[in-house]
């Protein structure tokens, strides 16, 4: 099968939807298909990164509304050059949309991606009457429409009026605890090195709460709760409001930021937290939470659509609701006199992440790619 991953974000900028998108391309490439990834140009790339299958890119546009017709023409091109049987189409706008638009001139099926971004509550293209349009034309007329998580295919369902969606997650590598990156070498704080750490790893969105988590921990310090420092990995806009939290209740010396971090960075303070900590407040399927199954972690997250479907309370580890300080401060507390506890958790979260490998979701989506195509790219509902 030689299949098209058309994409409005991908490498080198690295978020878990792009992340999604290479391993699903190298695994559909060790399954015996062809793969070729079409994506709008990074801002600020100079230059393209070399990969193991071929990757285009075509330029931005001015507008999400008004295209300049680039990537129907690179499209197209890449067509003709590929004979493309399905398209698969990461976010339904714009790259969904065009997909569909285009499928009948290809004679091609598409099969369209949310990754909750652009579907969930509130989002600036849901706000667009335009883009919001266009976004039900293509979920309701397209193919085959997925969700990441069983949550954003509630939304696409209740946005077309119909059950629409079907739920295939997000995969996971089980990585070897790599030694020490060299790199990591004097970013760690001493208490660190001293008493261990609990982790939080993702881009520093409001989507993440990770003020309410710098909150849960002041209440835990008014408490005089005994527990060693926790390490927040990333970057993004909310740093200065993270850092005025942190400076609010005085835990300079308790919560460090440490910047971006690589694969390998990430496995080993995966590999040696006491805690992952995961309090966001809107996911569509973490690939942290999976990552941090795969690193035999210890969890507490937020009881939201996406991490429910992983995190099951008292099995894998702690559900606590979303945006309310006093009870992720209660379950921190808890988890410091619960030894055994975390170990159980730990093995049963190594064995939710060895049930979600990639191999297994590349062939669900074979499977509903197959779908489409004996159909003749006619749309297919769950049954």
């Amino acid at each position: 099968m030689n299949i098209c991953l058309f994409t409005a974000s991908f490498l080198p900028k690295v978020a878990g939807m792009e992340i999604v998108i290479d391993r699903l391309a190298r695994e559909y490439i060790a399954m015996g298909h062809r793969v070729a990834v079409l994506a709008k140009t990074p801002r600020g790339m100079k230059e393209a990164p070399a990969f193991d299958y071929p990757v285009c890119y075509y330029k931005r546009s001015m507008s999400e509304v008004w295209f300049n017709g680039a990537p129907k023409r690179m499209l197209t091109r890449l067509h003709r050059q590929y004979r493309f049987d399905v398209i698969h189409a990461h976010q339904i706008y714009p790259t969904g949309y065009l997909g569909w638009k285009m499928s009948g001139k290809l004679g091609i099926p598409t099969v369209m991606t949310s990754h909750v971004g652009d579907v969930r509550e509130g989002s600036r293209l849901r706000k667009k009457p335009v883009t919001n349009r266009r976004m039900i034309e293509a979920m309701t007329y397209g193919s085959a429409v997925t969700g990441v998580g069983r949550g954003v295919c509630d939304t696409i369902d209740a946005m077309v009026g119909f059950r629409r969606a079907f739920y295939i997650g997000n995969g996971v590598d089980i990585p070897l605890p790599p030694p020490e990156p060299p790199s990591l070498a004097g970013r760690l704080p001493v208490p660190a090195a001293e008493r261990g750490f609990d982790l939080t790893l993702c881009r520093l969105h409001a989507n993440k709460g990770l003020t309410c988590l710098v909150d849960a921990l002041g209440i835990l310090k008014q408490r005089r709760v005994g527990r060693p420092p926790l390490l927040m990995a990333g970057t993004g806009r909310e740093e200065a409001a993270i850092r005025a939290k942190i400076a609010q209740h005085g835990l300079e010396n308790d919560v460090f930021l440490i910047g971006q971090v690589n694969a390998a960075e990430r496995d080993w303070l995966m590999s040696r937290c006491r805690l992952f900590l995961q309090p966001s407040v809107v996911e569509g399927m973490p690939m942290t939470v999976l990552e941090a199954m795969a690193s035999s972690c210890a969890l507490i997250g937020t009881d939201i659509p996406g991490i429910r479907e992983l995190l099951r309370d008292g099995v894998n580890g702690r559900l606590v609701p979303p945006g309310n300080p006093e009870a992720l401060a209660d379950a921190l507390e808890a988890s410091a006199g619960e030894p055994g506890t975390l170990d159980r958790f730990r093995a049963a979260a190594r064995e939710t992440a060895e049930a979600n490998s990639w191999r297994a979701v590349a062939g669900q989506y074979i499977q509903l790619f197959e779908r489409t195509i004996a159909v003749n790219g006619r749309p297919v509902l769950p049954e």
